[in-house]
């Protein structure tokens, strides 16, 4: 008898603004870092099966490469934590000049900027797990390289 009946709704807020523009260069971004990284992947592959009998010029280009790899992997977590925040404050800068009226609105602005740091995260992690494979490749091909470099050392005395 004490309780009323209540009823609780649910009406998701659909917040339809424009995306800022240094998410779109993020996005572009990343599609730059990803054609990159495969075509770095693609050569680096190429030169280690094209050349079995690999010099130092060629180890020192796939090595490079492979840094490569990793620095835009650093850079990339860099610039998905720089858009969040700078995401995070504009959605502050909202709620300080009173603009928005409910929690919920706030929740889905956050929520929606979390969508890019996301994807950065994904790429930085994908990078990074890629540099990882081709240095490991590279390190079991540089022995074989060195046994090779020092018979031919020796015939040659």
């Amino acid at each position: 008898m004490l309780q009323e009946e209540q009823t609780v709704s649910f009406q998701p807020i659909n917040y339809e603004g424009r995306v800022p523009w240094y998410v779109d260069l993020f996005l572009v971004y990343l599609l730059y870092v990803l054609l990159t990284t495969i075509a770095n992947l693609i050569r680096v592959t190429w030169t280690l099966r094209k050349h079995r009998k690999s010099q130092d010029s060629e180890w020192e280009s796939c090595h490079s490469r492979v840094r490569s790899i990793r620095n835009f992997s650093h850079l990339t977590f860099l610039l998905a934590v720089v858009v969040l925040s700078w995401n995070a404050t504009n959605i502050l800068a909202d709620v300080s000049m009173e603009k928005v009226h409910s929690f919920s609105y706030v929740a889905a602005r956050l929520s929606q900027a979390l969508v890019p740091f996301l994807m950065g995260i994904i790429f930085c992690a994908g990078q990074f797990c890629c540099a990882m494979f081709l240095e490991s490749f590279l390190r079991r091909g540089r022995p074989r390289l060195d046994q090779k470099a020092n018979k031919t050392e020796l015939t040659v005395e």
